[in-house]
């Protein structure tokens, strides 16, 4: 599958459930143009869908028209009617599709020859000293940023801030 043409009509527009990323405009429309398709989930950033037939499932970046649409509706929005053409990105197979994973035995057997053996906590973070140092890091720098009194105490990370698609919000 290359290619997918969506029609949002009036009538999906009636019909669609604001904030369902399962029952928006966007996903009965597909749904309207292929029954035979399940689990269709629309959000700004892709646009997923199961095909039992193929038995693949489909993922693609939701086109800028559809996004701005998502956001207006989302909002209480007018919705015009509008369509565009969803180009796939990836496509996997689904659960169950492959052969039977049935008859692998494991065993428990292994034998190394040579080298030395790992020292204790040679895994990022696995010993107790290196999690007692990060405890005490830690400890460390939420000590060094107390806030002053009067202020909240309430600090936003600027590392943990999603910016995504700020500009297509409305205030």
């Amino acid at each position: 599958m290359a290619e997918l043409k969506v029609i949002v009509t009036p009538e999906l527009v009636e019909r669609a459930v604001q904030r369902d990323s399962q029952h928006c405009m966007i996903a009965e429309a597909i749904k309207e143009g292929n029954p035979h398709f399940k689990a269709i989930l629309v959000d700004l950033q892709t646009i997923r869908w199961t095909n039992p037939r193929t038995k693949k499932r489909y993922v693609c970046l939701t086109p800028e028209v559809a996004a701005a649409a998502l956001v207006a509706f989302d909002q209480g929005g007018e919705i015009e009617p509008f369509g565009f053409v969803l180009k796939t990105v990836q496509s996997t197979p689904t659960r169950g599709s492959g052969k039977p994973r049935g008859g692998r035995k494991l065993t428990n057997q292994l034998t190394i020859d040579g080298g030395e053996p790992l020292r204790a906590g040679h895994l990022r973070g696995g010993s107790d000293t290196s999690r007692a140092a990060a405890r005490a890091k830690g400890e460390a720098e939420r000590e060094a940023t107390e806030p002053a009194e009067g202020d909240s105490n309430v600090k936003r990370s600027s590392t943990r801030y999603r910016r995504y698609g700020r500009r297509l919000l409305q205030a």
